[in-house]
């Protein structure tokens, strides 16, 4: 498929695709992007995205410094030229991208096997937990810090470091913590890279109380989406359920950016928290890092720590699986708008071209597969989903965090899964 691919871009360089289009030189390795010189810009070339999770977010700023071209946030999928979506779109909402030219087709049918009736790309994945700033870390915890020590730290040291942290954020002072039986001090002041520092999670609303954060509570029952679309009983799954509830107390006891009635922020909010240091950990997808200015050499990733025991597993994954990895969430699928227009899905093209068959775009989409816990929620409907949310809203308006709330909450989640 390599080859083909990089046959479809030299077609590309040869022919010329969406106006003008320049793509990145073939062989050895692409200058980095700071030292590569920036593309003039082209007049008039804008590339409309709707995008709402940023998993594009890193590959559109390379582009659009290669190639010149304008790229803009659309209002919503409608209105874009190309457009990010958890699952295959529904029938009448994508393009056919057998249907857009030669080099597409070919590389639609390269990349799915399909000849006929492609309407997205697969995107690469990527884990899902809470997002660090190795720095920002270090300059909480000492040079002697290892992101290790807190990525297999107990629910138990987890927990115990989060309320720490609240008191130390209300007055910093000295105070021990142990992560994987190694004890770290927090410093009696706050350093400079933590000058900003709020609170200690970020979440987005729409992430806040469904998608990936249910996959370790559908883990201790199942292991694959197929399982998880149905055949749990509320006995089984009352425990996990009971540990969500604590997981997201505990976030909303000390979350940046949270509004009225403690509503989390949107995605850009709580991107814009995370990138300004306003908190100290983003419970996100990792592909999220490089749209709040993080390098991935500088991003640390800790999984989510549930507070399950052994009476909450009921053949699913082993406590160390659940507590010790991220979730694996798929990239999702990248797609061209039913309603584009022809300078639009031109435009789309070019990119799609780009992405999958220079060589800049196929080091972000073939790097090291995500490791982690498969993503089970993605076998909820979006029915479930919302039903999840509502109960969530719930639970972030209440003052005080009840046993009755908790039983409200849980319940409701029981009513909406499969």
């Amino acid at each position: 498929m390599r080859r083909l691919l990089a046959i479809l871009l030299a077609a590309a360089l040869l022919a010329g695709c969406a106006a003008d289009l320049r793509l990145l030189p073939q062989g050895g390795q692409d200058p980095a992007p700071s030292a590569a010189p920036e593309a003039t810009p082209a007049p008039g070339r804008v590339l409309a995205v709707w995008d709402e999770t940023g998993v594009l977010a890193e590959a559109l700023e390379l582009y659009a410094q290669a190639q010149g071209v304008t790229v803009e946030p659309a209002a919503d999928a409608a209105g874009a030229a190309l457009a990010v979506s958890a699952a295959e779109p529904a029938d009448g909402a994508a393009l056919d991208l057998t249907q857009q030219g030669e080099l597409v087709q070919g590389m639609a049918g390269a990349l799915t096997g399909q000849q006929t009736g492609c309407r997205s790309l697969p995107l690469a994945g990527s884990a899902y937990g809470y997002l660090a700033d190795r720095a920002r870390l270090t300059a909480l915890l000492g040079a002697a810090f290892d992101p290790a020590d807190l990525q297999n730290a107990t629910a138990a040291q987890w927990r115990d470091f989060v309320a720490a942290l609240e008191d130390w954020l209300e007055e910093p002072a000295e105070a021990s913590v142990t992560l994987s039986g190694k004890e770290y001090s927090l410093p009696a002041e706050a350093p400079a890279e933590l000058a900003g520092l709020e609170a200690v999670f970020t979440v987005a609303g729409a992430d806040r109380f469904s998608g990936p954060v249910l996959s370790p509570v559908l883990g201790t029952c199942y292991t694959t989406a197929e399982e998880a679309a149905g055949g749990r009983t509320d006995a089984q799954l009352t425990g996990a359920l009971n540990s969500l509830w604590t997981l997201l107390t505990d976030e909303t006891g000390s979350l940046a950016g949270a509004g009225k009635n403690g509503a989390a922020p949107d995605r850009a909010g709580a991107r814009a928290a995370f990138a300004d240091g306003k908190a100290l950990f983003y419970r996100a997808s990792a592909s999220e890092a490089a749209a709040a200015g993080l390098a991935a050499e500088d991003t640390v990733v800790v999984p989510m720590k549930f507070t399950f025991d052994d009476t909450d597993l009921h053949g699913g994954f082993s406590l160390e699986e659940l507590l010790g990895q991220p979730v694996a969430t798929s990239g999702g699928r990248v797609y061209i708008p039913a309603g584009a227009d022809e300078t639009g899905r031109s435009e789309a093209c070019a990119f799609l071209l780009w992405l999958y068959a220079s060589e800049a775009g196929r080091q972000l989409m073939e790097g090291a597969p995500a490791q982690g816990l498969p993503d089970l929620s993605a076998a909820l409907s979006a029915e479930a989903r919302a039903a999840i949310d509502a109960a969530g809203d719930d639970l972030a308006g209440l003052s005080q965090f009840t046993t009755a709330g908790r039983r409200a909450f849980t319940g409701a989640v029981l009513a909406a899964l499969p």
